[in-house]
């Protein structure tokens, strides 16, 4: 079968489609025939040997799929045709997968193959720094930075069906005005100078007594993060889910110590004085307990179902361009979630 191997760190063009063995499943795993796959900023991280979460290389790359399960291993109770989302550390960009029953999740009625696609690993960890950690209700000020990813607008759509209100940061007015149509929300661009200013302004005009924002998403670091910091009400909570501004070379001292200065930090003075929590997540710990992350799951599908969400899928390109899904991805010009797909040519 045909997968996507990742022999050594580097650019897009370092990603190669190779012929490797058909995986068999052992016990308790099943066999997903992908379909459709979704792509994941951690896999850019990855590709650039920036992310620690990942088995040596050559491994195949890929974080989530939507597809049939195709054979069981032992002790397995699931059905062979079933439909599946994939939920797992690497391996979805291939034809097929093998996954831990637990990692092979229910489709959800209603939803398109790319929306399942687009769906777990995204809306779990918006679910997580939202709900579990962030502990967002009704009336509270939830900020999302950024805002136009697949991460983002999941986040912004839960944070608003919870009764909250949304600060969305972007890094373009277009991204900004797409996330204005999905929810009602309070914009700000992060590109321009100025950002703490901006933000401080957005908050007090939309908050009884301007007091801050109660609980933030941020997925960026750097000043991003530092701004996001600085108009935090009293007992908010900032949730860390990414880095987004990460990007330094192995060879450059000065990315490596930009990349050093950007990664997100709180002096726990601050935290004690402005009676702040600063908490971060990382999906991967759920893979390894199965019965947390049913119950995340569950949680997550009864509230999406019950609210009418959808992810938000921007691009759909064939599998074969996965090396153009890269650049795509890392030019920050993508909106919402890039999904490839085994069918479309």
């Amino acid at each position: 079968m045909r997968a996507v191997r990742l022999n050594r760190r580097g650019p897009p063009e370092v990603l190669r489609w190779e012929e490797v063995p058909e995986p068999e499943p052992g016990a308790g795993e099943v066999r997903v025939r992908v379909e459709a796959f979704g792509l994941n900023y951690a896999e850019v991280l990855s590709r650039k040997g920036l992310y620690g979460w990942t088995p040596d290389r050559p491994y195949t790359l890929g974080m989530e799929a939507a597809g049939m399960i195709d054979a069981v291993g032992p002790g397995v109770h699931r059905t062979i045709g079933e439909r599946v989302m994939v939920g797992t550390q690497v391996g979805a960009y291939a034809e097929k997968v093998v996954v831990p029953e637990a990692q092979a999740l229910p489709s959800i009625p209603g939803f398109s193959l790319h929306e399942e696609a687009a769906f777990p690993v995204n809306f779990m960890t918006a679910w997580v720094a939202l709900v579990t950690l962030g502990r967002a209700e009704a009336g509270d000020l939830v900020s999302v930075s950024p805002a136009g990813g697949g991460v983002g607008t999941a986040a912004i759509q839960l944070a608003h069906h919870r009764g909250c209100r949304v600060l969305a940061l972007a890094g373009s007015e277009e991204k900004l005005a797409r996330v204005r149509e999905l929810v009602p929300a309070v914009t700000v661009a992060y590109g321009p100078p100025g950002l703490r200013e901006r933000l401080r302004a957005a908050v007090g005009g939309n908050r009884p007594g301007g007091d801050g924002v109660d609980v933030a998403v941020e997925m960026v670091g750097g000043e991003v993060f530092r701004a996001v910091r600085s108009v935090m009400a009293p007992f908010g909570r900032v949730v860390v889910a990414g880095y987004a501004s990460l990007d330094y070379r192995w060879w450059n001292p000065v990315s490596l110590w930009r990349a050093w200065r950007g990664i997100p930090r709180v002096p726990m003075t601050e935290m004690m004085t402005r009676s702040l929590g600063f908490y971060a997540t990382h999906l991967g710990y759920l893979l390894d307990d199965p019965v947390r992350l049913q119950r995340v799951w569950g949680e997550l599908v009864a509230f999406v179902q019950a609210h009418g969400i959808r992810p938000q899928v921007g691009s759909v390109l064939p599998a074969d361009q996965v090396v153009e899904a890269h650049r795509l991805m890392e030019s920050r010009r993508s909106y919402g979630k890039i999904v490839l797909d085994w069918n479309v040519k």
